[in-house]
C-alpha cells in the first residue's frame, strides 16, 4: 500500500509509471469490450490491491465487465466486489439500449467467485446497503445530476481512509459533482491515471 512518503514520488505525472511497476493484472483484460484505457485498467487493479481481506469494493456502472475484471483480479482473497448496474445501456452514449448482463457475466466469469451482482438503480441499491466500503468506483450516469446522485448515495458508506474513484473525471458533469460533493477538504492522496481521478476519503 502506498504511504505518505512513497506517495510524494508516485503522485502527479509519475503515477502512471508507478502503476506499471506496482500493478500486474492478468493478460488479456484490455481486449475485453469497454471504454477503459490500459493505464486506467492498471489504476483500478492497483486500487483493488489496497482493499484489505474481508472488505468490499463497489462499482457503480459495470457495463460489459472490463473495469469489473480489472478490479476483481486485484482483490486479495476474502475481499469482494459488488457491481451495481441496470445493464440496459441507459447512460451509454455510443451504444444502443440492450440487455448486456449476459455479456457481463461471460466476461467476468474468471472472477465470478469474488463478484456480487446488484441489478438496479444505484440510489435504490444504496438505500439498504449494509456494510462499509473500502473502494468505491463511480462510472455510472456522467451527467451532473447522475454523478452527484451517486456521490450522495454512496459516499457515506465509504469508510474513512477508503478510496473513491471516478471515471471520465474531466467531463463537465462529473467534474462539477466531484468539486461540490467530494472537495479537497473531504479527501487526501489524490491520484490520476487517464480519465480516472481517485482519492482517499478523510
Amino acid at each position: 500500500m502506498v504511504n505518505r512518503f512513497s506517495y510524494a514520488y508516485v503522485s502527479g505525472r509519475f503515477f502512471p509509471l508507478y502503476l506499471r511497476l506496482a500493478a500486474t493484472p492478468p493478460p488479456g483484460l484490455d481486449s475485453l469490450p469497454g471504454y477503459l484505457t490500459p493505464d486506467e485498467g492498471l489504476c483500478l487493479h492497483w486500487l483493488a490491491l489496497q482493499v484489505p481481506p474481508g472488505c468490499i469494493a463497489v462499482e457503480i456502472g459495470s457495463f460489459k465487465g472490463k473495469s469489473s475484471s480489472y478490479i476483481a483480479s486485484g482483490l486479495v482473497p476474502g475481499a469482494r466486489l459488488a457491481c451495481v448496474d441496470v445493464w440496459e445501456n441507459r447512460a451509454m452514449p455510443y451504444d444502443p439500449p440492450e440487455d448486456v448482463l449476459p455479456e457481463f457475466q461471460r466476461n467476468v466469469a474468471p472472477y465470478r467467485d469474488k463478484i456480487d451482482i446488484h441489478k438496479g438503480l444505484s440510489a435504490d441499491v444504496a438505500k439498504n446497503w449494509p456494510a462499509l466500503i473500502d473502494l468505491l468506483f463511480i462510472d455510472g450516469d456522467h451527467s451532473y445530476e447522475g454523478c452527484i446522485g451517486d456521490i450522495k448515495a454512496w459516499l457515506p458508506h465509504v469508510r474513512a481512509g477508503g478510496w473513491v474513484a471516478f471515471h471520465d473525471s474531466g467531463q463537465e458533469g462529473v467534474e462539477r459533482a466531484v468539486r461540490e460533493r467530494f472537495p479537497r477538504a473531504a479527501r487526501s492522496l489524490g491520484v490520476r491515471a487517464g480519465s480516472i481521478f481517485a482519492a482517499r476519503k478523510r
